[in-house]
């Protein structure tokens, strides 16, 4: 009798072991060491930040991070890049272009990147992933449409050597959308100034893609000021640009592209390998309005889309 009573205690025991067996590893696990690398410490890339770690405190994952600024020389890099190394991170997560190329030349990490405008340059990496600066090409022409109902015809400018399967892809969809897409290519930025008066006879707006040889802060003034003379309306690339006098520009919701890239991250740290997430495009967007181009152009903005538009410009 008192060796069966003896046995029931022991097994009792051996239960409570078991479960704190179970318990402890994750209420004392080891943080997850995080690098963060960020081009510069301003909006938008700490709205991107605040997204990414939200979302991860929303999982309940514990983790600590260390956060640089790539605003130095090569010399502080390299001393940002030697401080990686000795945390050994099990994830780093860049935000913009300078970061997420200089970490993929050096680090094996699981890599999630954003604030970069170049699928390619994660699409081949076999340890990175990210959300990409763009929207698909059939919501822009959604958009395009929705702000401009009369044209018809899109005249755009590119640089085959950046840009040469996104606009084959673009006019099989402008086709499919009632839209003709009228394209000139772009060698040098000397072509632009023809480009723009070829155009002026054969579209009805311009629209702006990402294209680093084509619109740039050098190409701007001369795109700008084209458009406006000529009453050519200018789907922008961005708030600067719209502000500098292009109609308007669907714009991104940077924390939610920051919840993004934290989903893909925790899938990383639940075992995916960073190759098997696939790249992504933000998947919210909001848009900004130039009043006064669109009253010197003529056009009527329907009071809702005022109504609804994140930024507007009246001045």
């Amino acid at each position: 009798m008192h060796g069966c009573r003896i046995h029931t205690i022991v097994k009792a025991y051996l239960a409570i072991i078991s479960v704190f067996s179970v318990i402890i590893p994750e209420v004392l696990a080891t943080e997850l060491q995080i690098a963060v690398l960020i081009s510069r410490n301003e909006s938008p890339y700490t709205e991107v930040l605040a997204g990414f770690q939200n979302y991860i405190v929303e999982q309940k994952i514990p983790v600590k991070y260390n956060t640089y600024a790539l605003e130095g020389g090569k010399a502080h890099r390299t001393q940002i890049f030697q401080e990686i190394k000795k945390n050994t991170p099990g994830l780093i997560f860049t935000i913009g272009t300078i970061p997420t190329a200089e970490v993929l030349k050096v680090f094996d990490v699981p890599v999630v990147a954003t604030l970069i405008l170049d699928m390619n340059m994660i699409r081949h990496a076999r340890n990175a992933t990210g959300v990409i600066l763009d929207f698909p090409v059939e919501t822009q022409f959604y958009w395009l449409k929705s702000f401009l109902p009369e044209a018809r015809k899109i005249g755009v400018m590119y640089n085959p050597l950046e840009n040469q399967e996104k606009i084959e892809l673009a006019e099989g969809i402008a086709r499919r959308m009632g839209l003709e897409l009228n394209p000139v290519k772009i060698y040098t930025p000397k072509d632009i100034p023809n480009a723009l008066k070829v155009l002026a006879n054969n579209a009805d707006v311009l629209w702006g893609i990402n294209d680093t040889l084509v619109f740039n802060p050098l190409t701007a003034k001369h795109i700008l000021l084209f458009t406006f003379r000529n009453r050519m309306p200018f789907c922008g690339l961005s708030s600067t640009w719209v502000k500098a006098g292009a109609l308007y520009a669907l714009d991104y919701d940077f924390y939610d592209i920051g919840v993004q890239c934290g989903e893909m991250a925790v899938e990383i740290i639940r075992g995916a390998g960073a190759n098997s997430v696939p790249p992504s495009l933000p998947r919210k967007l909001r848009y900004i309005l130039n009043l006064r181009t669109a009253r010197y152009m003529k056009i009527d903005f329907r009071e809702e889309q005022i109504r609804k538009a994140y930024k507007i410009f009246e001045e």
